[in-house]
């Protein structure tokens, strides 16, 4: 019976003529294993050699946010 889980929080990222994607809602927290109240500290957003190519790209993503202006 697939489809009657809860359902994820996403938020679709536009880039403009770049590109867009989507972004699951503390994806990158459970793959670090920091709780999503807390901020992840910019020392854990570096890539490390065991990381997957996803957690990878979801660092990337995360230290694009984080040097945005908002």
């Amino acid at each position: 019976m697939a489809g009657f889980g809860r359902k994820k929080k996403t938020q679709h990222v536009d880039l403009g003529s770049k590109g867009s994607f989507t972004v699951h809602k503390g994806g990158l927290h459970k793959a670090l294993g920091i709780p999503s109240g807390e901020k992840i500290p910019a020392s854990r957003l570096e890539s490390k050699p065991g990381d997957s190519s996803h957690v990878k790209h979801m660092k990337a993503a995360a230290k694009g946010f984080r040097a945005m202006k908002h």
